[in-house]
């Protein structure tokens, strides 16, 4: 492309056909020039097509550091601009013998676990069956609960909160027929004042409802024993119309019985299978869960619920029934669950004169007998 200004013939220059020649012939000149000091320079190396640009300000002895051949594979832009503190040697030989990696700019950045992020006492950590784990937020609008576990007193399984040096707990254990026979009488003497029995259950997958066999005489001699009696059912409710034929089956079966301690509503999935409520929503959970504890507190009996924190939070919305009596199941030795609960299943593995084998052990923090 030719541009009006390229050329002018009122400037007073040559023509520019002789300007042409005459630029030409200096080219040639400072070729030759080159061409016979490179070969001066190379004597005794073979003879090379690759040109190197150096910079201008570069040395005789950084010039003779490039070989003779340099293609694409040779260049790694990142090696070029190697990242240097202050301290470091900025000349040009600095970066000779670093490998590729190391020449690599990189930034120091400590990492942080989610433990040591979250771990701030506005999150508590739930973990998951399958070894996965999640830190929940706390919510700020719910009742937080206010025990000091350092007043916590675990002797030979039985554990203790104690106030003012005065025990301000009460002691119980929770059971069912696979507890076979029980020696209420030596439980009571252990010091244990209260008995969770079990009314009945729900099939997890059939969905039908039977009574637990020992209900009827775990109940009469643990009441016999002095001890005082709550219960719970083990529900598989899908609807809320199933929890309240739980809730009446529980009503009738308890309607003669001296009841002292709440009654509790146990929901849960089943181990190594798939139950009725697992794939059920949250929501429907916690629906199906208002409709038992109402119709319970409309027989005027004390309602509770019962789970882990996996449960009261990530199952159902305990958050839904303020003030509702909480029996947190919780095997390690200090639960992290911040909500106010009123019973805690502290162990599973507890073991007690009068019963044989492992057993469930709950601590109260409520007298619910004086209620």
């Amino acid at each position: 492309m030719r541009f009006d200004d390229d050329y002018n013939d009122d400037n007073g220059g040559l023509p520019i056909i002789y300007m042409a020649l005459g630029v030409s012939v200096f080219v040639l000149a400072v070729m030759g020039i080159v061409i016979f000091a490179n070969r001066d320079n190379r004597s005794g190396k073979s003879n090379s097509n690759a040109f190197v640009t150096v910079s201008p300000t570069a040395s005789i002895e950084e010039t003779a550091q490039f070989t003779d051949k340099l293609t694409a594979d040779d260049l790694d832009i990142w090696d070029m601009y190697p990242v240097t503190d202050e301290s470091e040697d900025k000349s040009p030989d600095a970066t000779k013998g670093v490998s590729e990696e190391d020449a690599k700019p990189t930034t120091e950045v400590t990492p942080v676990s989610d433990d040591e992020k979250y771990n701030d006492g506005n999150h508590f950590k739930i973990e998951y069956a399958d070894g996965s784990s999640e830190w929940i937020t706390i919510d700020p609008s719910r009742e937080k609960n206010t025990y000091d576990y350092t007043n916590m007193i675990l002797n030979d399984d039985k554990l203790t909160y104690v106030l003012d040096g005065r025990a301000a707990s009460f002691l119980g254990i929770d059971i069912s027929r696979y507890q076979n026979e029980i020696d209420f009488d030596k439980v009571k003497d252990s010091g244990f004042s209260f008995v969770m029995v079990r009314v009945g259950a729900r099939g997890y997958k059939s969905g039908k409802i039977t009574l637990d066999e020992n209900f009827e005489d775990n109940i009469s001699k643990a009441t016999e024993a002095g001890l005082d009696v709550g219960v719970y059912f083990f529900s598989q409710a899908i609807t809320p119309q199933e929890a309240e034929e739980e809730a009446a089956v529980v009503l009738e079966a308890i309607k003669d019985k001296s009841i002292t301690y709440p009654i509790a509503f146990d929901m849960e999935f089943t181990p190594n299978d798939i139950s009725r409520v697992e794939t059920l929503s949250k929501d429907e959970r916690t629906a199906i869960t208002a409709a038992f504890l109402n119709k319970i507190a409309e027989g005027g009996y004390n309602p509770m619920i019962y789970g882990n924190k996996e449960w009261l939070v990530k199952r159902i919305d305990a958050g839904k029934f303020p003030g509702i009596n909480v029996w947190l199941a919780d095997t390690s030795s200090i639960p992290d669950y911040p909500y106010q609960y009123s019973m805690w299943q502290y162990t599973t593995k507890g073991t007690l004169e009068g019963v044989s084998g492992g057993i469930d052990m709950d601590i109260c923090f409520v007298d619910y007998k004086a209620q």
